[in-house]
């Protein structure tokens, strides 16, 4: 069965090496995935709130996993990017190796929760996460998000 976020991720929308160390860096390096994407509309707005959003209250979500999302205007349509840190960025008290930033219009939040739930799901199993960190290319992560 395939995922929504596996459908919705292309390979020009995942960093599998991310450079950023602090976590705010880090949210906005892998928005930085989608500034050029039709589907935004306003780059500048959607970063502030993402880092608005996380922090109102973290957007870990245990597992070595954070979803910094926004409910907003400056996007047309759902957008959906991943990065992932071998070394790690703190989350508040957490370590997070894997962010995925997701941006919603206001009227689709229904579509928000089907990505995030099943992206939780499927990354709260420990054998998807040791794949996720084993993949090689941008294609394989989606793949083992598929599965």
């Amino acid at each position: 069965m395939t995922s929504i976020a596996a459908q919705l991720l292309h390979p020009n929308r995942i960093l599998l090496d991310l450079t950023a160390t602090d976590k705010n860096e880090a949210i906005l390096e892998v928005a930085g995935i989608v500034r050029a994407e039709r589907d935004v509309t306003n780059f500048g707005g959607f970063c502030e709130e993402l880092l608005a959003r996380d922090e109102l209250r973290s957007t870990a979500a245990g597992y070595g996993v954070a979803f910094p999302h926004a409910r907003t205007d400056a996007v047309r349509d759902l957008v959906i990017a991943a990065g992932r840190s071998a070394a790690g960025v703190r989350f508040g008290g957490e370590t997070v190796n894997f962010i995925f930033v997701i941006g919603t219009p206001r009227e689709k939040v229904s579509d928000y929760l089907v990505v995030v739930g099943g992206l939780a799901r499927a990354l709260r199993a420990e054998k998807t996460r040791v794949a996720l960190a084993a993949a090689r290319t941008p294609e394989e992560f989606i793949t083992v998000l598929g599965k």
